[in-house]
């Protein structure tokens, strides 16, 4: 289990780097929009729950593919490399101005399943978090572990890819006060740099992945 984890724990670090979701979440909160907050998060978490189905029958159908392909189980990992080399190239790669933006003014967005909607679709098209987290999951699913285990690993990726709606939602609970001074910094550095952290994880992934093909 030790093993797994040391290679899902980039992973699931990485897909915490979400910088819209951590802000919409902040500015709902700024506004005392605890509901609407959670709601947000819900979306998230319907995400997560359809990604952790995704990922399984992804692990599970490896082998298929390949044979399917004519081609031995590794072109997998080989592909699932180049992805991640290419996508990591055009992280790194990309202009700030270029980042998608999830606009939280405006009316008719005050209702919760309004935002359990934009929580949704926010979440699912953050690609870099959504591949990182298939990628971890892919990882847990491939490997012979007990199931017990992989469920808490899984759980732990799915902790950390809902991080970005999650912890300002804690943070404002234990100090509703502190939370914003502490969690707006967090949310202007991940947006400066956080791209660099998620890019150099999809390149050193993909290097790792095209290794086991080789």
């Amino acid at each position: 289990m030790l093993e797994t984890f040391a290679k899902i724990l980039p992973l699931a670090i990485a897909s915490a780097a979400s910088p819209v979701i951590l802000g919409v979440s902040i500015a709902l909160l700024s506004r005392k929009n605890f509901g609407s907050a959670l709601a947000f998060l819900a979306g998230g978490l319907v995400v997560a729950l359809i990604l952790a189905a995704v990922g399984m029958s992804i692990a599970a159908n490896d082998d298929k593919v390949a044979e399917g392909m004519g081609r031995p189980p590794t072109v997998i990992d080989l592909a699932v490399g180049v992805l991640f080399l290419l996508f990591g190239a055009k992280i790194l790669l990309e202009k700030p101005s270029e980042k998608k933006e999830i606009q939280t003014a405006g009316k008719g967005m005050r209702h919760h399943a309004k935002w359990f909607f934009i929580g949704f679709v926010g979440n699912l098209t953050n690609f870099d978090a959504v591949l990182l987290n298939l990628a971890a999951i892919r990882e847990i699913f491939n490997s012979s572990i007990a199931t017990m285990p992989k469920l808490e690993l899984l759980g732990f990726c799915d902790f950390f890819f809902l991080l970005p709606a999650l912890a300002p939602i804690a943070a404002y609970l234990i100090a509703p006060q502190a939370s914003q001074k502490v969690l707006l910094p967090v949310g202007n550095a991940m947006n400066r740099y956080g791209k660099y952290v998620v890019g150099a994880i999809f390149i050193l992934f993909g290097i790792y992945e095209i290794t086991r093909w080789t």
